[in-house]
């Protein structure tokens, strides 16, 4: 699903205005991604993210729209984002981005529920009942457990997570991360972090297992044919 954004001249409240179009919500994280780690200084210094879907630049160094086709920025997403330039204050007129129905901001170090993207009343949920490591992380109707998602790059804290991030997934209340039981792909909470987990795997490779544990939790399972989850 397509996905929008505002960009404003950060410099006058009246001209250069756009409104991007992104292919996806992945593709605007990953955008962003290119333009603020890019070795293009006059680029990584104009163009600013005040939120998922305001962004301001300066175009007396650059013009974010042109990161789509200036070198070292963000050329390869030339086939899957466009810029529309607004009219100016005077023109008195605004093109509304269509509201979101639900959006949690995937920043490094926030904590997070995770649901189903397709039955959004599921979520996971850890009982933890005695702090124990190799507790099993269910699916539940009822009860929901927050998690810590924080890139496993140093110095990444606060900064945007995109698919191809390697993760860990932690308990807030406790230091024990998200891993999987390598036989059965149960998945359980363990002092030792998952290894090579990426942000994508957790979006695409979980899913319910077959055995009831109550009358609303069933067993969590990584597999590479998962159900899609989201942060909430």
């Amino acid at each position: 699903m397509v996905f929008y954004a505002y960009v404003k001249q950060v410099t006058d409240n009246s001209t250069y205005r756009y409104v991007i179009v992104f292919a996806s919500r992945a593709v605007a994280d990953e955008w962003w991604r290119a333009v603020s780690t890019s070795s293009v200084v006059s680029f990584t210094e104009s163009i600013q993210r005040v939120s998922a879907q305001f962004y301001t630049h300066n175009v007396n160094q650059a013009n974010a729209a042109n990161s789509l086709t200036t070198t070292g920025v963000a050329t390869q997403f030339l086939g899957d984002v466009f810029f529309t330039l607004m009219n100016d204050l005077g023109g008195r007129d605004l093109s509304i981005i269509p509201p979101l129905d639900h959006f949690a901001d995937h920043i490094s170090g926030n904590s997070f529920f995770i649901r189903s993207k397709v039955s959004p009343y599921k979520y996971w949920y850890c009982p933890q009942s005695s702090n124990a490591t190799d507790d099993g992380v269910y699916v539940s109707y009822t009860e929901r457990t927050r998690f810590l998602v924080n890139r496993t790059d140093s110095g990444t804290a606060g900064t945007i997570i995109i698919g191809s991030d390697q993760i860990t997934i932690t308990l807030t209340t406790v230091d024990m991360s998200i891993n999987v039981v390598t036989s059965t792909g149960q998945v359980i909470v363990s002092t030792a972090p998952m290894s090579g987990l990426k942000f994508s795997d957790l979006l695409n490779k979980f899913t319910t297992g077959a055995t009831d544990q109550s009358l609303d939790m069933r067993e969590l399972i990584y597999t590479d044919d998962g159900e899609e989850w989201e942060l909430a």
